[in-house]
């Protein structure tokens, strides 16, 4: 091992963060490198506006450059926290556009940009990655998690729904999301070394 430190692309999430808090902008541009397109991803699949979801995507990553102690390893990995972050936005921003288009009577969303070539082929990549982590679920938990993350319903207005009891919701979603964490994990990092 005593090859020095590790380069700051091999940084774990805790160094990187110990960084970030002492104000080090590299360390949340590795950050940005090693989870955007994720993030991203998750945006435009909720938001179906990449113009949208690019939003949500700096706003995750200012939180988490200002306010880098607000993150909780006890709680789950940085991945997931930063999912919870986007998911949180996303689905207000897509109340708010929602709402927005109610009251002036029209859906229409601005044309979203084409991204660069590399881009397109990164965010195609994750969408396979997410789609398939997203198959490896059963029916059920794949559909509370749907309509909890992609449509933004509270966790009620889905037992209502669905017609099914709120604990039982509350569970699927729960199991679902270890099973995608797992999932994903596997996929993005690749088979633990034997």
């Amino acid at each position: 091992m005593g090859q020095g430190a590790p380069r700051r692309g091999q940084a774990g999430d805790g160094e990187l963060l110990g960084a970030l808090a002492a104000g080090d902008a590299a360390a949340l541009g590795s950050l940005y490198d090693r989870y955007s397109s994720v993030v991203f991803a998750l945006c435009v699949r909720i938001l179906g506006s990449r113009a949208d979801a690019e939003e949500v995507l700096a706003d995750v990553f200012w939180e988490l450059w200002s306010r880098p102690g607000r993150y909780d390893p006890g709680r789950g990995n940085l991945l997931a926290y930063l999912g919870t972050l986007a998911r949180s936005r996303a689905v207000d921003r897509l109340r708010s556009r929602r709402s927005r288009a109610m009251r002036e009577a029209t859906a229409a969303d601005p044309p979203a940009e084409a991204g660069s070539p590399l881009d397109e082929a990164v965010f195609g990549e994750r969408r396979r990655l997410v789609q398939r982590a997203l198959g490896e679920l059963t029916p059920d938990q794949r559909q509370a998690i749907e309509l909890s993350f992609y449509s933004g319903l509270s966790h009620a207005e889905i037992s209502d729904e669905l017609r099914e009891p709120l604990g039982t919701i509350k569970s699927r979603i729960r199991s679902g999301l270890v099973r995608l964490r797992d999932s994903l994990r596997t996929l993005h990092e690749g088979p633990s070394p034997s």
